[in-house]
């Protein structure tokens, strides 16, 4: 479809735009992503030829580690989906990004494509309105799950 510098060229722009895009609408925040106290974990965006995600991503090496992890999140799911409305997804083994096998807790948008410019909007909307849920959520029980987890991660 594309080769690899036009893949990259598209992927640049695609960001930098997101960039223009919280600077226009005023979305005056500083993504957290890999800011995280939580081990094996992470915040993301991500989007490919079909879907965009926000997703908290959590990929310990150790799939038991992994899903003892997962089932510390879990604990919070009645929590967690009631503030953030409808869609949250979990998923204890999510076949991710990159083909590996994780645990994820996130928000899907199908049916959009990072090689459309005319989805571009749509996936910016999404991403900033669902991150700042993830974020928000994060904040607020990042004590006790960082507690929890550091004693296995």
């Amino acid at each position: 479809m594309f080769d690899k510098e036009e893949k990259q060229a598209i992927n640049t722009a695609f960001w930098n735009g997101f960039k223009t895009y919280c600077h226009k609408k005023k979305v005056k925040r500083r993504w957290l992503m890999s800011k995280i106290s939580i081990k094996s974990t992470q915040l993301k965006f991500y989007a490919d030829h079909n879907k965009a995600l926000v997703l908290f991503q959590i990929d310990n090496k150790s799939d038991e580690k992994r899903l003892e992890i997962y089932s510390y999140f879990y604990a919070f799911r009645k929590l967690w989906d009631i503030e953030a409305g409808e869609g949250l997804i979990w998923e204890e083994n999510y076949n991710g990004i990159d083909n590996s096998i994780l645990s994820a807790v996130y928000f899907e948008l199908r049916g959009v494509s990072i090689y459309k410019k005319e989805d571009y909007e749509k996936i910016y909307s999404f991403f900033a309105t669902k991150m700042i849920v993830l974020e928000d959520i994060y904040l607020e029980y990042k004590e006790v799950l960082s507690n929890q987890i550091s004693q296995i991660a």
